[in-house]
């Protein structure tokens, strides 16, 4: 019995081994038929990440989200190969950040600025929601088709808060927070019943940048006033054939009359090409660049995906053992390290921090903003050689905050549970639930805030050459959208991953000929991917929220709702 099963399972690997050799030596046809022009296809229809490190296994239908890398890696290539005739673009829902929208713009151009043509196609533009970002990323197009019932969203930005502070006096629960940085307000949540001045004033400005940005890009794209393009944003949601009157749409058209412009722009049917097949993988060998994929909340130890809520966690251990993988690899010239997280725990991000300081010893480290960089996601970022940072990214948010949830009032004055607790040691009981801060407790806790504040506050004057005072005019807790931070001192350059991997690249003395890149950390082995051994983070427990509450350490985490949310989907 034991042989059979011997038997069967080097038959499967067997089978699965010629599939994969298969599938290797046919990734470059992308599967198109032979003489067909062809058109890189692209729809977006699901959250859009930076990086996902699933594996992609086609045969087993084991298919990773849709990333930034992916669509990164396919833009380039179809810039530079003849073979490919266009790009068509079907955005069903628009997903992600306004920094992530603002890098595919680009990147669209660059296509188009190669000769080829770049046709974008809309159902709606928000049904029933904000189409604001999706509206936005197709006027990169040369034409935007959008279906006859369909609608043009552009209403805006749209930012709310939750504050809980109510909710948690009806339950008899006492919100404990401290904070460094006047403007570090995501303890607000618990502690207010609306906006401090600080946080609204805060909010308002990123709310003035972002639509600031908008508007003068979908002018420019659409040959429109800036004022007329406010009066729209004023007057949507637009139907159909307004927006094509207005100018907001090039052509009404349903899904198969789009297919047929295609086939008169090509005279031909063509063969299309989708973004996963088509990017490949990169080099893996040779003298190249390393562009490493930081996302997530950051935590100590591994990192992760929570299956039911999809929340990304950046470990820290993950990140040391790709710095010090990246530092013993002589083919690797130099390093773009692109962040996409809000911040997370304080000694997490340090250790994170000293490994990237050790890998810039050997090699160059530039720094590459997506949509949020802030709080800890600023901390990894602030010694790097060089940080680029897009105009909608939130970066900044240089502060700590800390604190937890007094529980004990909510437990005996509404569930009847009593607690009787003896302790050894003055402060035993201070990160407990159940009991609030003593006033010197308290004042012993914001020393801990404060201590880690004034570490943050050096790491940041050290690798951005200012003083710690300089920092501190800008800090505070403060968040900044990228244009604000580039006059600040605190981002060197505004651009996208393009910018970042030019810089490594001249950093590195490479000159004008351009060496690949490849991605990390590295997908898991297929067999460890179907054993089931990859990292997966538990649904998030009562437990869990207890611990992300209470003041075990100073956490960098993080920026408010209302931020997090503005920067994603409209």
């Amino acid at each position: 019995m034991k042989a059979l099963l011997i038997i069967f399972l080097v038959l499967v690997l067997l089978a699965i081994g010629i599939a994969l050799v298969g599938v290797f030596f046919l990734a470059d046809s992308a599967g198109a038929p032979l003489g067909k022009p062809r058109v890189l296809s692209i729809r977006l229809d699901q959250p859009l990440i930076d990086y996902s490190p699933v594996p992609y296994v086609p045969f087993l239908e084991l298919e990773p989200p849709l990333s930034v890398a992916t669509l990164y890696r396919a833009l380039d290539r179809a810039r530079g190969d003849d073979s490919i005739r266009g790009v068509a673009l079907y955005i069903q829902s628009a997903r992600f950040g306004l920094a992530k929208a603002q890098l595919l713009r680009r990147r669209l151009a660059a296509v188009s600025a190669a000769g080829k043509f770049v046709e974008c196609y809309l159902e709606t533009a928000g049904e029933g929601t904000n189409g604001t970002l999706a509206y936005y990323l197709v006027t990169a197009c040369d034409r935007i088709g959008l279906s006859p019932a369909g609608h043009v969203n552009l209403i805006g930005i749209y930012a709310d808060s939750l504050f809980m502070r109510g909710t948690l006096d009806k339950l008899r629960i006492d919100p404990q927070f401290s904070t460094a940085g006047e403007y570090k307000n995501a303890g607000e949540t618990f502690t207010s019943y609306g906006h401090s001045p600080a946080a609204r004033e805060e909010l308002e400005a990123v709310l003035d940048d972002l639509y600031g940005q908008i508007v003068a890009d979908v002018a420019a794209d659409r040959d429109l006033e800036p004022a007329t393009v406010r009066d729209l944003i004023d007057e949507a949601p637009i139907a159909a054939e307004l927006a094509l009157e207005a100018g907001l749409v090039d052509s009404l058209s349903f899904p198969d009359e789009f297919e047929t412009h295609l086939e008169e722009l090509l005279d031909d049917e063509p063969a299309m090409v989708g973004p996963r097949d088509y990017a490949g993988r990169g080099p893996r060998r040779g003298r190249r660049l390393a562009v490493v994929f930081a996302q997530g909340t950051i935590v100590r130890g591994k990192g992760g995906v929570d299956p039911w809520s999809q929340q990304i966690y950046l470990g820290a251990d993950e990140v040391q053992r790709v710095m010090r993988r990246l530092a013993d690899d002589a083919d690797i010239a130099a390093v773009v390290l692109r962040i996409d997280s809000p911040g997370g725990s304080a000694l997490a991000s340090d250790l994170m921090l000293r490994e990237i300081e050790r890998l810039q010893e050997s090699k160059p480290v530039v720094v590459s903003m997506s949509d949020l960089a802030a709080s800890g996601g600023y901390y990894i970022a602030a010694k790097a050689q060089s940080i680029v940072a897009e105009q909608s990214t939130l970066t900044g948010s240089i502060g700590v905050v800390a604190g937890k949830l007094v529980t004990r009032r909510f437990e005996e004055e509404l569930l009847g549970l009593t607690h009787d607790p003896i302790r050894r040691g003055a402060n035993a009981g201070i990160f407990t639930s159940t009991e609030a801060f003593t006033s010197a407790q308290e004042g012993h806790f914001q020393a801990l805030i404060e201590r880690t504040y004034a570490r943050f506050i050096h790491h940041v004057a050290a690798g951005r050459e200012m003083t710690a005072d300089e920092v501190e005019e800008v800090a505070g807790g403060r968040i900044w959208t990228g244009q604000r931070a580039s006059g600040l001192g605190l981002v060197d350059e505004i651009g996208g991953l393009e910018r970042a991997l030019e810089l490594a690249r001249s950093a590195a003395g490479l000159g004008a000929e351009e060496p690949g890149y490849e991605y990390f950390p590295k997908p898991k082995g297929l067999t460890d991917f179907l054993l089931g051994s990859q990292q997966l983070r538990l649904p998030l427990r009562l437990a869990d929220l207890e611990r992300l509450l209470t003041p075990e350490a100073p956490r960098l985490l993080q920026l408010p709702d209302d931020l997090q949310e503005l920067n994603r989907p409209f």
